[in-house]
């Protein structure tokens, strides 16, 4: 009722305030090219129901959102820094920091993480939320000019993906759309209005050795394009947006001579704004070496295509020396995770080989050396642990 109240409040007001006074006159609050540096998932919902529609009358938000997502392409992109600007001169009044900025879960109860709050005149506010830990350059108290950087895109809050959450009110009470459409405001509130747009695009891809659970897609797996029989798989992954209900997805793997070894297809039962995709074949036979090919269709046209080499193993390969093991299975059914000193916070994650999260626990400074989860339903086998923490995203193999 609460929020019904507000949006009722704020169809009202603000299409009669906005006969009389001349609206803000914004510039997108994300530094980059649409489309290339970022996107728009979700917009503001105006249903006050309990279904959803944006002010173009789409399905490009979700029930209660109150604000407008510019989505960037995961957090490689993010680590390299997405600059935020002030849309409009004013006044910082709140700013939030020092939240962990990797976050994958969308945890309702963490909110906007960190973020920033300006006023504005005549009596609007916009908030930047999501930020990058410790990226935020301003103080209370600040005055901004439109344009100026005030942080970085991140992933701390109440989000699964490295984006801003961009939100616009009325004297600090009345939520605002500040775009325009049918079902929507009259005029829009920016310089130049981002396109609204439905197409549908690959917006990265990739091939690695093993099934990815979700989360190590937002990393981006280290790139493959040779394999071999000591692969147990080769996955075909990418990123995509634009896709609606009825839509369908068709990846086709052909062998050297151009014959067609598999083929996958997928229909989908509803419209998806930002949506991350994996198909996998088992590694081929050693009779089959040569160059393969992979196609990706959507509705049938192709979009995507690309090679990779199945090769012989070296004879004898070389060990790699990576870094200081950070998990191993000391029996009994107990993990035990040993975190390096210089690692202060974060938290470790298991996967089996279908992607399937199996365990998550959280640490902080005052327990980082060891971390044991019990694990007695888990098979002898390969497992994936990850770790996220301040110092970024390790991805390490263990076997129990």
């Amino acid at each position: 009722m609460k929020r019904l109240k507000y949006i009722l409040i704020t169809f009202f007001l603000l299409k009669v305030l906005l006969l009389f006074a001349q609206a803000p006159v914004f510039v997108k609050p994300v530094q980059g090219i649409y489309g290339q540096d970022f996107i728009i998932a979700n917009y503001v919902d105006w249903d006050i129901g309990g279904s959803f529609f944006d002010h173009k009358c789409g399905t490009k938000t979700y029930d209660g959102h109150q604000g407008t997502d510019f989505v960037v392409s995961g957090f490689p992109q993010m680590d390299e820094g997405v600059d935020i600007v002030s849309v409009d001169s004013g006044m910082v009044v709140f700013v939030h920091d020092g939240e962990f900025d990797r976050n994958t879960d969308g945890n309702p109860d963490l909110g906007l993480g960190n973020y920033v709050a300006i006023k504005h005149h005549d009596k609007y506010f916009s908030y930047y939320g999501h930020q990058k830990k410790y990226s935020i350059i301003v103080s209370v108290g600040d005055t901004v000019v439109p344009g100026q950087v005030i942080g970085q895109v991140g992933s701390s809050g109440n989000s699964t993906d490295p984006h801003l959450h961009f939100e616009l009110w009325y004297d600090s009470l009345y939520l605002v759309d500040p775009f325009a459409g049918f079902c929507g405001n009259n005029y829009s509130f920016w310089i130049d209005s981002l396109p609204y747009d439905t197409s549908f695009n690959v917006w990265d891809s990739g091939l690695c050795d093993y099934v990815p659970p979700i989360d190590s897609l937002r990393e981006r797996p280290l790139p493959r394009i040779n394999f071999n029989n000591q692969d147990s798989v080769i996955t075909f992954w990418n990123l995509q947006y634009g896709i609606k209900t009825g839509d369908s997805t068709r990846i086709e793997w052909l062998t050297p001579n151009g014959e067609q070894w598999f083929v996958y297809s997928f229909t989908y039962q509803k419209d998806w704004w930002f949506y991350y995709y994996y198909s996998y074949i088992f590694t081929p036979p050693d009779n089959l070496l040569g160059e393969w090919t992979y196609n990706y269709y959507y509705n049938d046209s192709l979009v995507l295509s690309g090679h990779f080499m199945l090769e012989l193993p070296l004879a004898e390969p070389e060990i790699e020396q990576g870094p200081e093991i950070l998990a191993r299975y000391s029996g009994n059914g107990i993990i035990t995770f040993e975190i390096p000193e210089a690692i202060h916070e974060g938290h470790v994650e298991l996967y089996d080989l279908s992607g399937k999260r199996l365990l998550k626990r959280a640490f902080n400074k005052k327990k980082r050396f060891l971390l044991d989860a019990y694990a007695e339903n888990l098979r002898h086998g390969l497992y994936l642990f990850v770790l996220k923490s301040n110092k970024g995203v390790q991805a390490r193999k263990i076997i129990l």
